[in-house]
Parts: structure tokens; sequence; C-alpha cells
């Protein structure tokens, strides 16, 4: 044992000391392997939802649902209807 193997934790009583866990070569492969291996999974699944989002986009343009109607004219207002013939008035004289 070395003294490498611990540590002095901070906000301890001054000299307690905590053995350090060391892991092994072949703990750390294990976990190598187990973080390969979940992070295959988790770039499949993704791979999944971003093929399942562009494939729900396409049906929502197919259907032409969803659009914004703030950018089309709709009804004028009677405010709106006065302010345009003030607006034409001007420009006839």
């Amino acid at each position: 044992m070395s003294v490498n193997d611990f540590v002095i934790l901070p906000g301890s009583k001054a000299g307690t000391s905590v053995r350090l866990k060391t892991k092994t070569v072949k703990e750390l492969q294990l976990e190598k392997v187990q973080l390969e291996t979940e992070n295959r999974e988790m770039e499949k699944k993704l791979r999944e939802l971003q093929s399942n989002m562009s494939r729900e986009k396409e049906e929502r343009k197919k259907l032409g649902a969803y659009h914004w109607k703030s950018g089309q004219a709709g009804p004028l207002t009677i405010q709106a209807r006065i302010l345009a013939q003030n607006n034409e008035n001007r420009k006839k004289v």
C-alpha cells in the first residue's frame, strides 16, 4: 500500500484519510465494454427518433396542416378600412 492510495477529504477531521478504491484492469475493461454498448444503443435510438421525426414531418407536409395563418390577409376591421381609405385619399391629393 502506498501513500497515493489515500486521500484526505476536505472538511474532515485533521489526519483522517480514506483509502481510494482502485479498479483492476479487468474491471476497467468491463466498464469500457458496457459504456460502448450503451453508446451504440443510444445512437441507434437517436437514429430511430430522427427517422420517425423526418417521416412525421413529411406526412404533415403532405397533409398541408399546421400552416401559420398570420401571414395571410384576412378581412379588414373598420379601423383598418378607414386608415386604408385615408391613405388612398392622401395619395390622390
